[in-house]
């Protein structure tokens, strides 16, 4: 059984099943509803299995089952009337240009949850069967305003044939090894005299080049949208699309900022859209009437959602976008990063996508580099960082985009994503009990916030008292009791408050618990001296390994109160625990145990150290 629901993000009040076996249309018929309640046009159809209709009442002209059943179930207001929907119903597809091809088999209507439902068996011979011009011939609506999970799409890697084709062989492996070691000694002992370059003939990389040094790989995403099921040809209702997004842009721009900014409803301007559809493009025969919804559906996706992005945002694989250009998205996979097949229009329908989103967000662009919280999305919290246009070299702005799971993955999720193994996870729980610091540090985009959300819920004890403050609303808790507070940078009517403020207020907030989202200031100047006073404290940092998380902090404490770098040094040994991660695994745990007064430096005991599986 072939099965197809067209389910928008304002619904769709169809559903269309195909169906090709007795077994499907036998499964059908265990769904079906029965009983004095439900009105049965067709009097062979009365308390008749839908098997018995189909193969003897009402056989199929090619033979048994050559030809697809299509089963159809749609809502309608009540006030239409139960019989006369089936009446309707009748009526319409009588008049379908392939109506003489199509044999109804059963039309029944009932109410159920204050809505009229009605179901319909038919047979078509020629073009597939479709209903929802039925909505326009008795006038009623065709999309309604409940939300329904709609199945999530995941891209795919396109590797090109030279891609999956090359490989070093062991011999040039060998060789370039024992080159890159011969080059290694004349380095250790080149002088002023005798450069490093001037002694060799030829240079020997580290690694040999791979694939991903010469090329993109693409993140396939197109052929996501191109399931959407259309009469029309894909490229003929795409460019319908884009000529509706380009007069969205352009003579419809105003109208469109209205409503994102609340002054205009969604469900007026989609209503008129779809009657500019009908008028501009069915009437004239350049998009069939059964494309319609589809077309508003895409269009509401792409002016009130996340449009061509939306895919990645629900892509589950995906961690970060970056939009460098309108023909230039970029998305991060488990720490990589890779470009996409799908851009914006042009320049105006990208900027039109950056206007809508700063206006729904209250977001002003006449701030060089801003990060903000986005909440719209159902299923992540995405922290976009906008870049203004003024500042950059080029007439467009750059934007990034972190997604995070609003489901946070915990501890076992972790372990079976691969981020660490069962004895790290048991690890971290334990000394979140124990240890006066622990910091997760790291590249961008290598899990340090999701690792600490996972020890933020499950590392402290219940009763403890727990302040976490933030840049961007990132951390979360399921349990109670937890206080989160952001800076407010721009305000008309209340005090602005920025993050290294908020830390000096935490002194005094009466928390055991100190948590830094992402310490970046001299926010951390806080974070040291609550460490030092007996206060539990963990952040994320952005570093290089495990054991260069002291220097980058030291770095940052020197932008705030502290003056001496041996000092600040000294004071952070009260951060007993180094979690470093990279590519969305945790490779390497360092603890502080003391500090050499002689070489002014930590001294460390390792814990962990990620080894690559044979």
């Amino acid at each position: 059984m072939d099965t197809t629901f067209m389910a928008p993000e304002k619904k769709l009040n169809i559903s269309i099943l195909r169906v090709t076996n007795r077994e499907a249309l036998e499964t059908i018929q265990k769904g079906r509803k029965t009983g004095n309640d439900v009105y049965e046009h067709y009097p062979w159809a009365i308390d008749t299995p839908f098997t018995e209709i189909a193969e003897n009442i009402i056989r199929d002209k090619k033979g048994p089952w050559a030809t697809p059943l299509y089963y159809t179930t749609t809502y309608h207001k009540p006030n239409i009337g139960v019989r006369e929907v089936c009446l309707s119903a009748e009526e319409y597809i009588r008049t379908l240009p392939n109506s003489e091809n199509i044999e109804i088999m059963s039309l029944c209507s009932y109410i159920e949850d204050g809505k009229i439902v009605l179901r319909s068996l038919v047979r078509s011979y020629g073009a597939p069967f479709s209903f929802t011009g039925f909505f326009s011939y008795i006038h009623d609506d065709l999309i309604v305003d409940v939300e329904e999970e709609e199945p999530t799409f995941t891209g795919k890697l396109l590797i090109p044939e030279e891609a999956k084709n090359f490989e070093h062989t062991e011999e040039e492996i060998r060789k370039n090894k024992e080159a890159y070691e011969r080059q290694k000694k004349v380095y250790e002992t080149c002088t002023e005299d005798k450069p490093f370059l001037n002694c060799i003939e030829e240079y020997a990389p580290s690694k040999l080049p791979t694939v991903e040094d010469k090329m993109d790989l693409i993140y396939d995403l197109k052929t996501s949208d191109q399931r959407i099921k259309t009469k029309a040809s894909y490229e003929d209702f795409n460019k319908v699309f884009v000529e509706m997004m380009t007069f969205v842009n352009g003579v419809e721009f105003y109208t469109y900022a209205q409503i994102m900014k609340g002054e205009k409803s969604e469900d007026d301007f989609m209503a008129y859209l779809e009657t500019h559809l009908q008028q501009n493009y069915v009437n004239k025969q350049l998009l069939p009437a059964e494309d319609v919804p589809a077309m508003l559906k895409k269009l509401y996706r792409s002016l009130f959602k996340l449009y061509v992005i939306q895919d990645l945002i629900d892509d589950p694989n995906v961690t970060d976008i970056k939009i460098t250009a309108p023909d230039s998205i970029r998305t991060r996979i488990k720490g990589k990063a890779y470009i996409t097949n799908i851009s914006f229009i042009d320049l105006n329908d990208y900027l039109r996508f950056v206007n809508g989103l700063c206006i729904k967000n209250n977001i002003l662009q006449d701030v060089p580099e801003q990060t903000f919280t986005d909440t719209h999305d159902e299923n992540y919290i995405l922290r976009f960082t906008l870049s203004a246009q003024y500042i950059s070299s080029r007439p467009w702005p750059d934007l990034h985009i972190r997604k995070i799971d609003r489901n946070k993955p915990l501890g076992d999720d972790l372990i079976r994503l691969g981020m660490m193994p069962p004895k790290v996870r048991d690890y971290l729980v334990d000394i979140g009990k124990t240890s006066r610091g622990v910091i997760f540090a790291g590249p961008p985009g290598s899990g340090k916030t999701v690792c600490l959300n996972f020890f933020l819920e499950e590392a402290y004890e219940q009763s403890a008292e727990i302040l976490v403050i933030q840049e961007n609303d990132e951390l979360f808790a399921y349990r109670k009791g937890v206080m989160f507070q952001h800076p407010v940078k721009y305000s008309l009517d209340k005090q602005p408050i920025n993050l290294a403020e908020l830390g000096e207020l935490a002194l005094v907030a009466g928390a055991n618990v100190f948590v830094i989202g992402e310490a970046k200031g001299p926010e951390i100047c806080s974070a040291i001296t609550l460490s030092n006073s007996g206060c539990r404290t963990a952040m994320t940092i952005h570093s290089f390994s495990a054991t260069g998380v002291v220097d980058k902090m030291v770095d940052l404490a020197m932008k705030g109160d502290y003056k001496n770098p041996i000092q600040a040094k000294k004071n952070i040994q009260s951060f007993q625990t180094m979690v470093y991660l990279e590519d969305f695994k945790i490779k390497e745990i360092a603890e502080i145990t003391g500090y050499n007064e002689e070489t002014n430096d930590m001294e460390y005991k390792y814990i962990y150290k990620y080894e690559e599986e044979a």
